[in-house]
């Protein structure tokens, strides 16, 4: 009887990066002065934002910051992965995460997983003007706040807490326009500077947006 062969190099199925674009590490820094990866080709997952965990079926809290390579056309897979092709077109400069990740033995990738992760701050530099607007929208918009309402609620939100989420999503709006305006980048930048807009990440509680006279309220689905 033959037996199975052991998988020991990658295959180029696409699994992998179908499944989202790495964290970005310190090491990685360079790609980014070298231009190898361009800031409109980042998100930012902010301190404190819930991500939902495949593995526990449940939003999490996660508890540092991260830079990741976004996604395409609104699904999880690497905005630098091309279908047609199964590749990377940025194969000679991809970062640290794809370079050690091996589908068949992920211990590299575990060895690493949450260590030396970079951050907006060690990206942009301190003179920039948006760098004030960051800081104003970590201050007035606080996931710390929403996750600390939003457990103490456990599941079922009253009337004020849902006018108190609402206030903070509108917050988060008029801030990220003034920058916009003030500033004068592209959306792509958005959310690299700001990370996924409050009512998108509320979403995953079933609190659902809706206009009213102008401003955002939210209703529990």
């Amino acid at each position: 009887m033959s037996k199975r062969k052991l998988k020991n190099e990658c295959e180029r199925c696409g699994t992998c990066c179908l499944k989202g674009g790495p964290a970005l590490h310190i090491e990685d820094q360079e790609l980014l002065q070298q231009n190898s990866i361009d800031r409109e080709s980042l998100i930012t997952i902010r301190k404190g934002e819930p991500v939902y965990s495949f593995k526990q079926n449940r939003p999490e809290w996660i508890k540092v910051e991260l830079i990741k390579l976004k996604g395409i056309h609104g699904e999880w897979s690497c905005v630098f992965y091309d279908k047609n092709s199964s590749s990377c077109s940025i194969y000679q400069h991809r970062p640290l995460e794809c370079i050690v990740l091996k589908c068949w033995d992920t211990a590299e990738l575990e060895a690493i997983a949450g260590k030396s992760l970079l951050s907006r701050f060690d990206i942009i530099p301190e003179h920039e003007p948006v760098i004030e607007y960051i800081h104003r929208h970590e201050e007035e918009c606080s996931l710390e706040f929403i996750e600390q309402l939003l457990i103490k609620q456990n599941g079922a939100i009253n009337k004020n807490s849902l006018a108190q989420l609402s206030e903070l999503v509108n917050k988060d709006l008029v801030l990220r326009s003034e920058a916009l305006a003030n500033l004068n980048f592209t959306l792509n930048l958005e959310l690299f500077y700001f990370g996924r807009p409050l009512f998108k990440i509320l979403s995953q509680f079933a609190l659902i947006p809706r206009e009213v006279n102008g401003r955002i309220e939210l209703i529990q689905d």
